[in-house]
């Protein structure tokens, strides 16, 4: 368990730290000065030979509340100190409204140096505590009355504290390690040290890990977890991580920073959040107002831009969008202060919902319903309440990432969907939402069919007049190749050379067409490999060439023959006979072939080798990369089997 202290300055923290750990937190020299935390301290308290119960002592002067903000990153437990003669000071009524933002429930109240004062003082301090405490998350904490200079009462809240710490419910360790940098420096003969409180996730010595700001791939040489050499460090742990690799170096690692696991999203530099303005604000937080926004262990400016109205009262909540002036590292339920421009007030606080927020209509309604959905703890709840209306398929890419979900989570997880990887990450479909988007295919295919039933329709076609390649539906075209190559297999759609057709559908030749074809078929099948051109067919059927090449195009519509080059029309199979040779020679040529290589293999002469290759590359069964030509899928995907 991690506890971090809270209070106003000169309230007795690090005393109170000291006199229930030992340790005196104060390590600076300007600390020891001026008798005054600056910066974060850390104490630990074995309870157990294999418990630990961890403590950041915070700063309590206004001008640091920067580093105290720093120190609450990753919390289980508050422990908030009240000096009895003073009561509830500025910091006090700060510190408070900033672990209530941050939604810390579980804490004490220490209620310090009760020595120096009368049993009416120490009453009416109670009485102060309980009427600012009652309305925030720490409102049932029991108070403890101490005196960290006599001891009365530390033992008591010490055993509370242990009590606490043995009941306590380790942290699920799923995710991907996350840990915020509050603390970084060498050690000689070990080297650099990050330190800070796990998020998420766990790390093993030995582990490949990222640090986000300096965008280093760094290896964890040896972990200290809970003051104590550790195999691994977990979420809810201190852990102090000596880094090694390749060009690292102190000053590229700062306070703010993350070492992350290697599937952890990069920087953002905007995100959605619910936001919360406190109370005590005088007036109404406007859209685009400069802002300090505190997030793990980072302080970086930004702006505010109110999604759903053009202010927030004081009191009030609504989803915002943070445009941050730098990148930082953030996911979903990550906490997050804001403060005035000057650094100076606390205006208020939420969690972040999703880092990937869209280029533009950042307001509109089916976003704003999105981001209510995102805005669920259970991720299997959000996930269900994001797919089902997710007409034009859900990222999944980065909806795992978003929420920080191992690759054996998300599997889990999208379990349910229709999974389709595309070039922006793999989209997910409800089976409802892929039903209607075939369903729609079909019906486009059955009214082409309807208006053209001597035409074979392509597939773009069938997809543009389905709608599935308009802008309000925006099927990828890895989804749509993946659409369509399941109604072939479910048997309702059948691929020709040309086109696709409805299994039940049957073209027709006109009586004049299908006594000609009768004709031209024999001489096409004599060598499908090298059929005769347009004009030795015409030639052949003794009529004018362009008479010949209107029957033929029509033909080819019926999907009875492929018209490679202008003067050279195929049967199916032909080209099917040719697409398996370029299958059998790229299977020993990495992938490639030339057009002599198809020349030397079919014997067919090196004009029409360019031409079947060329005619290959437009339908994309190859692609030409100088004078080779790559293969992009398989044969029987780009021609159909013949069946």
């Amino acid at each position: 368990m991690i506890i971090a202290t809270a209070g106003h300055v000169d309230h007795g923290k690090t005393l109170l730290v000291r006199a229930l750990t030992g340790v005196d937190t104060d390590r600076l020299p300007e600390e020891k000065k001026r008798g005054m935390t600056i910066d974060l301290g850390f104490a630990y308290l074995p309870i157990s030979s294999s418990e630990t119960v961890g403590f950041v002592d915070v700063p309590g002067h206004e001008r640091f509340v920067h580093n105290m903000l720093a120190g609450v990153a990753g919390i289980d437990f508050a422990l908030f100190i009240v000096a009895a003669d003073d009561g509830p000071m500025p910091q006090t009524k700060e510190h408070l409204a900033i672990l209530d933002l941050l939604g810390i429930k579980t804490g004490a109240i220490a209620l310090t140096k009760v020595d120096r004062v009368t049993p009416w003082r120490l009453q009416e301090a109670r009485q102060e505590i309980a009427n600012l405490f009652s309305s925030t998350s720490l409102g049932h904490a029991p108070v403890f009355a101490v005196s960290s200079t006599t001891g009365n009462g530390v033992d008591a809240l010490k055993a509370h504290l242990i009590q606490k710490a043995r009941s306590w419910r380790p942290r699920p360790q799923s995710g991907n390690f996350r840990m915020p940098v509050d603390r970084c420096f060498s050690i000689l003969g070990a080297g650099l040290i990050a330190t800070g409180t796990a998020v998420a996730g766990s790390l093993e010595v030995g582990g490949t890990v990222r640090l986000l700001g300096a965008g280093l791939t760094v290896r964890a040489r040896m972990i200290h977890a809970q003051n104590a050499g550790s195999e691994t460090g977990s979420a809810g742990q201190r852990c102090a991580i000596n880094l090694a690799g390749p060009g690292l170096k102190q000053e590229l690692v700062e306070r703010g920073d993350w070492v992350v696991a290697s599937d952890v999203a990069e920087p953002v530099q905007k995100f959605d959040a619910r936001l919360r303005v406190l109370p005590s604000e005088l007036r109404p937080l406007i859209h685009w107002s400069p802002v300090h926004v505190h997030l793990g262990a980072s302080d970086v400016t930004g702006r505010v831009a109110i999604l759903e109205q053009s202010s927030i009262v004081p009191g009030g909540e609504a989803l915002v969008q943070i445009a941050l002036d730098r990148p930082i590292g953030a996911l979903y339920g990550d906490g997050l202060i804001i403060r005035d421009q000057s650094a100076q007030r606390t205006i208020g606080g939420g969690t972040v919902l999703d880092i990937f927020p869209p280029v533009r209509g950042r307001s509109k309604a089916d976003r704003l319903a999105y981001l209510r959905a995102m805005n669920n703890e259970d991720t299997s709840v959000a996930f269900s309440s994001l797919l089902c209306p997710a007409r034009n398929g859900l990222n999944l890419t980065k909806f795992a990432q978003n929420r920080n979900l191992t690759a054996q989570e998300a599997r889990e997880l999208f379990r349910p969907a229709k999974s389709v990887t595309t070039a922006s990450g793999k989209i997910g479909y409800s089976h409802e939402n892929w039903n209607r988007l075939k369903t729609l295919f079909v019906t486009a295919l059955t009214e082409l069919h309807r208006q053209a039933p001597a035409v074979i329709p392509n597939e773009e076609r069938v997809l543009r007049d389905a709608g599935l390649t308009s802008a309000r539906l925006g099927l990828p075209s890895e989804a749509a190749a993946t659409l369509v190559t399941e109604l072939i297999r479910e048997g309702t759609v059948v691929r020709e050379a040309t086109g696709v057709r409805l299994k039940t559908h049957v073209a027709q030749l006109s009586p004049i067409d299908a006594a000609l074809w009768k004709r031209i078929e024999p001489l096409l099948a004599g060598n499908i490999l090298r059929p005769p051109s347009l004009h030795e067919i015409a030639t052949a059927l003794a009529m004018e060439p362009k008479k010949t090449e209107s029957l033929l195009v029509r033909l080819s519509r019926l999907g009875m023959l492929l018209r490679v080059a202008d003067n050279r029309f195929f049967l199916s199979a032909g080209l099917r006979k040719h697409a398996a040779f370029v299958e059998e020679i790229g299977a020993a040529k990495q992938g490639f072939v030339t057009a002599g290589e198809l020349r030397d293999r079919t014997g067919i002469g090196r004009t029409l080798a360019i031409e079947i290759l060329e005619y290959f590359d437009r339908v994309k069964f190859t692609r030409r990369i100088e004078d080779r030509h790559q293969l992009l899928r398989a044969a029987r995907e780009a021609f159909g089997d013949g069946a």
